[in-house]
């Protein structure tokens, strides 16, 4: 039920591009068929323009799955790549038209900047500040597998808050994106918004007791939906049956 609908109607979004986000969703269990019937229903209602995903695409050891995919909604997927996947990175590299596990792509108002936790990340960090560097879009997402902050049973990654938030800070991204943990969470640190997306159909994890930057989290599979408008990106997550979990609006910058 779209109880936030005054929500959307007091941002008044002029809707551009709207995509749909999960992670650690590849497995053989009825959580990732809900998922997968909740986001078809989600694009018949409002289309999709793609699926980004947070990693851990298939279990246990990242050999594609076909009959997964075909579960999906027909639109352009863009992977993250988790340690599930590492096994088997070449041939999802090869299925999903991959160079390399780390690349940006941009919807819109909104770019996003694909990091491989299981690879070398010094390399790639040379790499994220010359595409941030050049990037024109107004909002920054990094799309990433192990989370940099979450509550859950991994926690965020010390190393990786040390190696990349210097970078988010100075470029101002505003969203970064992550699973790994199996729980859904919104956690707010600075001017950055931190998601774990958990929840796409592998077994949920229970989580820790809330961080102090925490400010939603669920124990619940789930999909996560971007919305990208003049105004701003406005975000929010459902659970199978397409109960809100949480919504949120990062604005535009001025």
């Amino acid at each position: 039920m779209r109880r936030f609908l005054p929500f959307l109607l007091l941002f008044s979004l002029a809707l551009g591009q709207r995509l749909a986000v999960l992670g650690d969703w590849g497995a053989n269990t009825w959580g990732r068929a809900q998922v997968a019937a909740l986001l078809q229903r989600e694009h018949a209602h409002s289309p999709l323009t793609a699926l980004l995903t947070a990693g851990d695409n298939f279990y246990p050891r990242g050999a594609v799955v076909e009959a997964f995919l075909k579960e999906l909604p027909p639109v352009p997927l863009y992977p993250a790549f988790g340690n599930h996947d590492a096994p088997s990175l070449r041939a999802q590299l090869k299925r999903f038209g991959l160079e390399r596990p780390y690349y940006r792509v941009r919807f819109g108002g909104l770019e996003a900047f694909v990091l491989y936790t299981e690879g070398d990340l010094k390399a790639q960090r040379a790499w994220l500040e010359e595409a941030l560097q050049s990037s024109t879009a107004p909002l920054k997402a990094l799309l990433l597998h192990r989370p940099l902050y979450s509550s859950g049973l991994h926690g965020g990654s010390p190393a990786l808050r040390s190696l990349l938030e210097p970078l988010l800070r100075q470029h101002g991204v505003a969203l970064v994106l992550a699973g790994h943990d199996h729980h859904y969470e919104r956690l707010e640190v600075g001017p950055t918004t931190h998601l774990v997306v958990g929840g796409g159909g592998a077994g949920l994890y229970p989580t820790r007791p809330p961080l102090p930057w925490s400010r939603a989290l669920a124990v619940a599979h789930h999909a996560l939906f971007l919305e990208v408008g003049r105004e701003g990106l406005l975000g929010y997550a459902l659970d199978p049956a397409g109960r809100v979990l949480d919504r949120f609006l990062i604005p535009s910058p001025p």
